[in-house]
């Protein structure tokens, strides 16, 4: 399986790409897909890790089930969420770090006020 999508389970990958072949069109809506065994191979993963993967995909509502007749990309597809450009990453990324700084100083000033009250009472 590709492994351009870091950080990500494995089945987090598998319904990244499986996302991106229907927004690509590789997949129409209404159209059914290959049997899971058959994606399971194509994407080099076990057979319960495509299936995960699948059930991701029709709880955000691109893929259903049809009891034993297969699996159907939706007809319409939702709405694909726009991905975060690297600016507003590296802003995100800024503005944690900020908050982060700012949480330990409060623990530390917290942890600090707790000590000299402890040694006080003693």
């Amino acid at each position: 399986m590709e492994s351009g999508l870091p950080g990500l389970a494995p089945f987090e990958r598998v319904a990244a790409l499986m996302r991106d072949a229907v927004i690509a069109g590789h997949w129409t809506p209404g159209e059914q897909l290959p049997s899971n065994r058959v994606l399971a191979e194509q994407y080099d993963v076990s057979l319960p890790t495509l299936q995960r993967a699948v059930g991701v995909l029709r709880d955000e509502g691109w893929l259903l089930s049809r009891g034993s007749v297969g699996v159907f990309v939706a007809d319409p597809l939702p709405e694909a969420k726009p991905s975060a450009s690297l600016s507003e990453l590296r802003e995100t990324v800024a503005k944690l770090q900020g908050a982060v700084t700012e949480l330990e100083r409060r623990v530390s000033g917290i942890e600090s006020s707790s000590e000299t009250t402890s040694s006080s009472a003693e």
